[in-house]
């Protein structure tokens, strides 16, 4: 049995009853392979919409980097909007600017919508060392306000000194959109959100192979799952598969 990989988001997890592996051929309409935040956020949309969702995780539920990342809410992407206009352009850049601060705005709600108690605290800091850096924060500032962020504070270095206890920095970009919480335990919130919804979800249920076809059928060590619609998302442990 893979348990989650030692480390402090584990040892402070919140309690959940493992869930089971899956040892039988069962239907449903969408099948999710992953049980990280890709395949639980997927999950917990769908069954909020009515859909009868079946999530198979090869190990435990944010077993991968979902549960033992950094825990920085953060908002944009990893390259910045002005990136992304220059070398897509603009109709693109409007696209995925409209999107850009969503996400962490789909992580508040769901956190007060179903009461995940994982430490979540608002706001981040960027934070500049010389003034180079700090005019890049200022232009950063100004392209994320056109597209929506009003939760933007510029700190001077006086300021600054009053959040972070250091003289290292010039400046900084306070983000109240952004935050930090104990990822592991979102995940575990989120999985029993689909849980409470009517979704199934199974631990040590590696997907072993898919059969293209209407309906799919995925295959476990011991079971399978048909289904109208399979969404993969293992990341970076798919495999061959």
């Amino acid at each position: 049995m893979t348990e989650h990989v030692a480390s402090y988001y584990a040892a402070t997890a919140n309690t959940f009853a493992p869930y089971p592996a899956l040892n039988e051929d069962i239907r449903c309409d969408v099948c999710i392979i992953g049980g990280g935040f890709t395949g639980l956020s997927s999950a917990l949309h769908l069954v909020e919409a009515g859909y009868d969702v079946v999530v198979l995780e090869a190990a435990r539920i944010g077993w991968g980097a979902s549960g033992r990342n950094g825990g920085q809410v953060v908002n944009s992407y990893s390259r910045d909007i002005d990136v992304i206009e220059a070398r897509y352009g603009a109709d693109t850049a409007a696209m995925l600017g409209s999107m850009m601060f969503e996400g962490a705005e789909i992580i508040r709600k769901r956190i007060d919508q179903y009461a995940i108690a994982c430490d979540y605290r608002p706001g981040g800091i960027f934070a500049a060392l010389n003034s180079k850096q700090s005019h890049a924060l200022q232009q950063q500032q100004a392209r994320w306000r056109r597209y929506g962020n009003d939760q933007l504070e510029w700190l001077d270095r006086q300021a600054i000194r009053r959040e972070i206890a250091s003289d290292r920095y010039v400046g900084g970009l306070l983000d109240r959109n952004g935050g930090h919480l104990h990822p592991l335990n979102l995940a575990l919130g989120e999985a029993d959100a689909v849980r409470r919804h009517g979704g199934r979800l199974f631990e040590q249920s590696a997907a072993t192979r898919i059969d293209y076809a209407e309906p799919a059928k995925v295959h476990t060590a011991q079971g399978s799952v048909s289904a109208n619609f399979v969404i993969v998302a293992g990341n970076a442990y798919l495999g061959d598969r």
